[in-house]
């Protein structure tokens, strides 16, 4: 693959464009590089933009764009700014994972996730990435959650037949078990392989038991498992990631990276794209 390929972000803003380069200047300190299928630079990031067809009514749905910065005075900064005209969608607040982090939709409707980095040692720099990338997944989620209404939560979900209620407390209830899955394979030890069947079982188990889980008590337990799996994967240095056990009978082995990849960024990915799905938003 050639080192020179790249892949940026390009907005389109309906006619706004000129107005929005002027707003991410005074906002963010942007840096406009060209006009005519304009760019401009936010720190060491590039973003492109144009006006698009000109229609006036800029959308943009289905993604955010993250903005890291090295402390919370510049995160308190920065979000004021892109905040102006705009709506909070989660307000800067500490979390597990950051002294600081809240998302924003700014006056186009751009979405924005403001992350101050941690000041904590890293054990490998793979897996202090993939927690990274977990815990802002799960910031998500749990927003996602918050702003479900009773009805929301009742819906069933067209993929795993459940309500949204039961697959969401089904996600956050697998956490703390799959993290001691990733340190048994990570430290060597003895593992035994689950059945498909087996896996089934105790899906449907959860489904029948936790009909009637809360909001309430479903975020604590998500946050809670969020927070045990994110310390697991930091602890892990690369050549532990390596390394590989039979998790699931009758499938291949998988590495512990694999596992970290598949029990928790997609796990989360599948149940909450459900979730999102069903209640349409």
């Amino acid at each position: 693959m050639p080192s020179t390929m790249q892949v940026q972000p390009y907005l389109f803003f309906e006619g706004r464009c000129d107005e929005a380069l002027e707003f991410y200047r005074r906002a963010l300190g942007a840096e406009v590089t060209a006009v005519m299928h304009a760019s401009f630079r936010v720190g060491e990031t590039t973003v492109l933009a144009s006006d698009g067809r000109c229609e006036g009514r800029p959308s943009f749905q289905g993604f955010a764009l993250s903005l890291t910065v090295p402390n919370e005075a510049e995160a308190e900064r920065l979000f004021a700014a892109l905040v102006d005209g705009g709506q909070v969608v989660m307000p800067l607040t500490t979390t597990f994972f950051s002294p600081r982090f809240g998302m924003v939709t700014d006056r186009f409707g751009v979405s924005w996730m403001t992350y101050v980095t941690p000041e904590e040692p890293v054990k490998g720099r793979r897996s202090q990435a993939l927690a990274k990338q977990f815990e802002v997944k799960a910031e998500e989620a749990v927003a996602t959650l918050q702003r479900l209404s009773d009805a929301d939560w009742k819906k069933v979900t067209q993929a795993e037949k459940w309500p949204v209620g039961v697959t969401a407390h089904h996600l956050a209830s697998v956490l703390d078990p799959i993290s001691k899955m990733i340190e048994t394979v990570a430290a060597g030890r003895p593992f035994e392989s689950l059945r498909p069947d087996s896996i089934d079982e105790m899906n449907a188990k959860h489904a029948r038991d936790y009909t009637d889980c809360t909001k309430t008590e479903t975020i604590e337990l998500l946050r809670n498992g969020v927070a045990v799996a994110a310390a697991t994967v930091r602890r892990l240095s690369d050549e532990q990631l390596a390394k590989s056990g039979k998790i699931v009978s009758g499938a291949p082995p998988m590495t512990v990276e694999q596992l970290i990849t598949g029990g928790l960024l997609n796990h989360i990915n599948d149940h909450f794209g459900s979730i999102r799905k069903t209640v349409g938003h």
